[in-house]
């Protein structure tokens, strides 16, 4: 694997983009077909076998919403039944294929420009995710460029994707708070860089916040002017047009507030028509809620930081494309007392999994070549950055019906393993109930309705043991924040196949990756 043929992709609710390490060891990102940096994660679908990604599918929003999707991201983790009865997706697509098409389409364009130059396309690549994402949105997320046809060297958090992009060349220590308000989603990470490592403190949000809520926000208030001015009575949910003509018309009028005081929009719908001031003030007003709770996400993040020893910042960093609204600067700015830095807030995630990626192949690289299994040693990379993470969610068994014993809690160092001590209940006892929970508590013993149960199935025992034997149940997460379940009696220890709900199995991902294959993304 050549360090430099790999590559970053910033996987966005809202926006999407790859970025790579060019001849001059910067990162940099690789435009799409029509010459952008960033793609709408938007997939509008022609039939059941051709896909648009991209402005044009975004613009298909207002007349063909029933086969166009965005948001997608918000669905990774949510459980759900692709069937023809309940299924929210055109052609039954489930949300790690909706994403495979999105990262399809990116890596197709990209490739465009690299066939040009007479380069390889596009293969191994690491993939971002929200910080906050728990075991199954990583899983799916992965899976989701597995079924793209990428080979998926590793899921890295925005946050510190971002840390990675900012802080790679620094020669000194820095305590820094990611603030990361995306499309879709809400990051809070305080990080420690060096030179070489960057190690996660800890880290909260809300993957269903983010700047798409400011749109809806707006939205409302563009339909309450123009019911007034009309005298009419619709409602968002009335008339699925309606609601993405107005999500479009308040993104363009957000997006024009972050650089003038006022923005007009002039709105028509069923014969009649608006024109409509909103100021920035207004605006501000409207969405005070929303930016209230990033906060809020900041100062418990900040408390839980106190707990492991850290309380100050060196600097504050606004990552993700909604972090441009200057209300948002202006809220962080007071509340820390700090000079908040907003520098290529769409474009940084995806140029620090492009550093990620480089440095990861080559770590690779040496460790094949110091095992014997290639003979070319690779070229010593610029920067080596080594990322100490830890879990974004708290992890723990059940063996009865009321009761989750939380093995490993929120903001572990990763990887980390928690141990669960419990016995057997009859002689001779065949198998096991393994029922895995995630939550956000933080206590040890929880309520089962405080948390998700991620599994719930059986590990078969293989010898005889009398009633009270020990049994112990290991849980692993490895440094990407994915789960492995192992369970001990006596002597023998067993891995537990996790069956995760959403989280394909291997025939499943074999139908993913044919679909995939077969469909014509553009």
């Amino acid at each position: 694997m050549d360090s430099k043929n790999v590559f970053g992709i910033d996987l966005g609710t809202t926006y999407s983009c790859v970025a790579q390490i060019d001849r001059q060891e910067q990162a940099v990102v690789l435009r799409n077909f029509e010459g952008a940096a960033t793609t709408p994660s938007v997939v509008y679908f022609e039939d059941e076998k051709t896909a648009v990604v991209g402005e044009e599918a975004k613009n298909q929003l207002e007349v063909e919403p029933e086969k166009t999707v965005c948001f997608v991201k918000r669905e990774i983790g949510v459980d759900a039944s692709y069937d023809k009865s309940n299924n929210r997706f055109p052609y039954h697509y489930d949300p790690t294929e909706i994403s495979a098409f999105i990262l399809k389409k990116v890596v197709k364009d990209a490739n465009c420009v690299r066939e040009s130059e007479g380069l390889e396309p596009i293969n191994d690549v690491v993939i971002t995710c929200p910080a906050y994402f728990g075991t199954k949105e990583r899983m799916q997320t992965k899976q989701a460029g597995i079924a793209a046809g990428l080979n998926v060297l590793a899921i890295i958090n925005e946050p510190v994707a971002a840390a990675i992009s900012y802080g790679v060349k620094t020669d000194k220590t820095q305590t820094v708070l990611v603030y990361d308000l995306g499309g879709g989603t809400f990051d809070v990470s305080v990080i420690k860089i060096t030179r070489g490592k960057i190690q996660v403190v800890v880290t909260g949000g809300d993957h269903h916040l983010g700047g798409a809520d400011w749109d809806l926000a707006v939205s409302q208030f563009l339909l309450d002017e123009f019911n007034n001015a009309n005298g009419t009575d619709y409602s968002l949910d009335s008339d699925v047009h309606l609601k993405n003509t107005l999500l479009l018309q308040a993104e363009k009028a957000k997006k024009s507030l972050s650089a003038k005081e006022r923005a007009m929009v002039n709105f028509q719908y069923e014969g009649q028509s608006a024109r409509i001031a909103l100021t920035r003030e207004k605006f501000d007003e409207l969405t005070e809620g929303l930016l209230e709770q990033t906060l809020s996400y900041v100062e418990s993040t900040i408390e839980d930081s106190k707990k492991k020893g850290v309380d100050t910042f060196d600097q504050v960093l606004l990552v993700g494309g909604s972090s441009r609204m200057p209300q948002v600067k202006a809220a962080v700015d007071k509340r820390l007392n700090c000079d908040a830095r907003l520098t290529d807030p769409d474009e940084c995630v995806a140029k620090g999994a492009a550093i990620f990626a480089m440095n990861k192949s080559y770590e690779d690289a040496i460790e094949a070549f110091e095992n014997g299994e290639t003979e070319d040693c690779p070229d010593m990379v610029k920067y080596s950055t080594t990322i100490v993470n830890v879990t974004s969610k708290t992890y723990g068994t059940s063996v009865n019906e009321d009761e989750v014993d939380n093995l490993i809690m929120a903001n572990t160092t990763l990887p980390t393993e928690g141990r669960g001590h419990y016995v057997t209940a009859q002689d001779n006892q065949r198998d096991v109930p393994i029922d895995v929970w995630e939550s956000n508590e933080t206590e040890k013993k929880i309520k089962r309705a405080l948390a998700e149960c991620l599994d719930d199935g059986l590990l078969t025992i293989n010898k005889n043991w009398p009633k009270g034997t020990p049994i112990e149940m290991i849980v692993r997460i490895d440094n990407e924040g994915i789960m492995s379940v192992w369970g001990k009696i006596g002597d023998d220890v067993k891995e537990y196949n996790l069956k995760i709900t959403g989280v394909k199995d291997d025939k499943e991902m074999e139908t993913s990756k044919k679909i995939l294959a077969e469909a014509d993304v553009n």
